[in-house]
């Protein structure tokens, strides 16, 4: 008989629907949003190269240990986030879905090693590259291979840091 894995239950907080209420949204509301995001010409490269030059300058910081880890560990999350949100937002779902990868990763990192930095100094190079070849989508088989490269990598980490 197979192992049945824990099943945590966590309670959800009500913050964000005693800011926006309950009940449905409007189906033209709807349709309008996505109106909106599927005509969107935005270019996406210069947000992400100034999220991607910050998050350099943070790995810089901590390549050089001169901020405290948790303030570093917020502000590389933090940047990770944006990359997610934003990636997706603009077409580029490869680099909202390496970003959710990585920003799970430093989520459950207490602190900030040389090993972490190489794996943020990897993943800012490629998230550069897909955004310099302005690769959109989840990019094909390459886009696979990346996601899983980044899973292993991440899981091999933690998983020697247990």
């Amino acid at each position: 008989m197979e192992d049945t894995p824990e099943i945590k239950v966590y309670k959800a907080a009500r913050t964000l629907q005693a800011k926006v209420g309950t009940g449905t949204v409007d189906t033209q509301t709807v349709a309008a949003c996505q109106k909106s995001i599927a005509e969107n010409q935005t270019d996406f490269m210069p947000i992400a190269e100034k999220f991607l030059s910050e998050l350099a300058g943070e790995v810089a910081r901590a390549r050089a240990g001169t901020e405290d880890m948790e303030t570093l560990r917020q502000n590389l999350t933090r940047l990770v986030m944006q990359l997610k949100a934003n990636g997706g937002m603009f077409g580029y779902s490869l680099v909202g879905e390496l970003a959710n990868i990585l920003m799970h990763f430093m989520e459950s990192v207490t602190h900030v090693d040389n090993d972490i930095i190489a794996i943020l100094e990897a993943n800012h190079k490629t998230l550069g590259a897909i955004v310099r070849t302005r690769m959109k989508g989840e990019g094909g088989p390459q886009g696979a291979a990346l996601k899983t490269e980044l899973q292993g990598v991440c899981a091999r980490y933690l998983e020697r840091k247990k």
